[in-house]
């Protein structure tokens, strides 16, 4: 949308010393002047002029509908017509920008036809607001009028491209068409390198992505960009080549460039999220932990600055520097105290380094304020399976703890709805515990639970737990001399085809060996 730019007349307006004040930064206080002004009981066309300057100051604070409440009660003081005219535009931009794009083209197209001096901005803005409510036809004849009061083609050309980009932003098929429409009549046109990023974007955004399309569009866009141009572009390069499955060193290169090159961009903290996942990936925690606290900090009051606390926390508690665990404990209480949705997660991490400090009644304090908590069950089940590991751990010293641990794992594995991963690791858990207290019948019992679980046909196949089990489970047989259902329960695991299976098998021709189990 384009905005009318008039010379101001120097008139002296009531209560002036307003204007200054909102110049000055003073913005509340010329606000409560301006109001003040707006209901004094003075009927003067005087008023007018300054009630129009306190919808533009409403304008540049996003307060729409005020602004034009304002420019209503301006227009009942009866101003001069070229002033009725400014307060008309104005209504019409503030409808725009509320995104009532029919209101706004409506006014628009009237103050065209009214034989205003600003028709052709006017046409401009109207073909852009149908544009934005997908109304080709009435695009279509604002853009033949705009043509025929002999609108300069700087306008016309920008209005074709802009109904490029309106189409791509709404996935109408026929943006690519009308892209390339504008580059044929528009060649030597600068914003045409837009033009190829947006035609760029569609390529990288189509299924399957045609990432070469893509490249092409731009190192073709790159060779003469626009400001918005080499921002996009360089943006979308950084995902084209993660997705072309290229080296990470080169898409951090390029991840760190655009922050030197666009750091004020709204791309930035984007990219910013996406260099810390990369640098943590690459378990270089230290410079992930550095990206993470910045975003956090240029960031702080959404869900993406939750999210980069969250991970510098991890990323410090990943790192081998001195005092890394005292940061990630004060990291982690930030995201407590924000009360977003990390929140529960976060004491959960604090418990874990609390269990790594040696401090497992801290710890326990921190598990037991989740379970008492609004926390969602995946935080409830991680406090919960926490809390009977610190019990576990906490039996060497105290055998009773065993029995503590016991009954936190059966709460865990009592739910049958559990996810299965959770509800076999309970189950190894006691099945530990039951070893520790020399129960072993009750241990060999509660492993061949898992084993016998994975064979339900309603449940996903869980491994890590399953081998687990498995592979005590048989420990324990051999341990008492039972070498055939230690060898049954090999040849079980061998065939579940997972990561241990190799293990199993070769323990399998083991015991056969050692034991003389072959059979014909």
């Amino acid at each position: 949308m384009r905005r009318h730019t008039h010379p101001r007349r120097a008139q002296v307006w009531p209560r002036a010393e307003v204007l200054l004040i909102a110049r000055v930064g003073r913005r509340e206080r010329a606000r409560q002047l301006f109001t003040d002004l707006r209901h004094t009981g003075v009927k003067s066309q005087a008023i007018a002029p300054a009630l129009l300057e306190f919808a533009k100051f409403e304008v540049e604070d996003k307060h729409f509908d005020e602004a034009i409440a304002i420019l209503n009660d301006a227009r009942s003081f009866h101003p001069a017509p070229s002033l009725l005219t400014q307060i008309d535009f104005l209504s019409a931009q503030a409808q725009y920008l509320a995104r009532r794009f029919g209101r706004a083209s409506a006014d628009f197209e009237q103050i065209a036809r009214s034989g205003s001096p600003w028709a052709k901005v006017a046409l401009f803005n109207a073909s852009t607001g149908w544009l934005q409510l997908g109304d080709h036809t009435r695009f279509l004849t604002d853009y033949g009028d705009l043509e025929k009061l002999g609108g300069d083609e700087g306008a016309r050309a920008d209005l074709r491209l802009e109904e490029g980009l309106v189409q791509a932003a709404k996935g109408d098929e026929k943006a690519a068409k009308s892209l390339q429409e504008f580059i044929h009549d528009f060649p030597k046109n600068p914003r045409v390198s837009e033009a190829l990023v947006s035609l760029a974007e569609l390529a990288f955004h189509a299924s399957p992505p045609r990432l070469d399309e893509a490249r092409k569009y731009l190192t073709r866009a790159g060779e003469a960009p626009t400001t918005q141009a080499a921002e996009r572009g360089d943006y979308l390069d950084i995902w084209v080549e993660e997705s072309s499955g290229g080296n990470e060193a080169k898409v951090i290169e390029l991840a760190k460039r655009f922050l030197e090159q666009h750091g004020n961009s709204p791309f930035a903290p984007e990219v910013r999220m996406k260099l810390a996942e990369l640098y943590y990936r690459r378990q270089d925690f230290a410079n992930a932990q550095t990206q993470f606290e910045l975003i956090a900090q240029q960031t702080p009051d959404n869900s993406l600055g939750e999210k980069a606390v969250f991970f510098a926390a991890e990323s410090a508690m990943s790192s081998m520097g001195e005092h890394s665990l005292d940061r990630a404990i004060v990291l982690f209480d930030q995201v407590v105290r924000q009360n977003g949705a990390l929140r529960w997660a976060a004491r959960n991490e604090q418990a874990v380094i609390e269990r790594k400090l040696g401090k497992p009644k801290d710890a326990l304090a921190l598990y037991d304020e989740v379970l008492t908590s609004d926390a969602g069950p995946s935080e409830k089940r991680e406090a919960l399976c926490g809390k009977g590991d610190i019990f576990f751990e906490m039996g060497t010293t105290d055998p009773n703890n065993y029995q503590r641990a016991i009954e936190i794992y059966d709460q865990l594995a009592s739910d049958k709805d559990e996810p299965i991963h959770w509800r076999n690791q309970a189950l190894f858990k006691k099945g530990l515990c039951l070893e520790k207290k020399s129960e072993r019948a009750s241990a060999l019992a509660t492993f061949y639970k898992i084993l016998e679980e994975d064979t339900r046909p309603d449940r996903r196949r869980e491994l890590f737990w399953y081998y687990k089990a498995g592979f005590n489970a048989a420990r324990l047989l051999e341990e008492d001399s039972k070498w055939e259902s230690a060898a049954a329960i090999y040849e079980k695991l061998a065939a579940a085809g997972g990561s241990r299976s190799e293990e199993a098998k070769a323990r399998l021709t083991n015991l056969r060996l050692e034991h003389f189990l072959w059979t014909d």
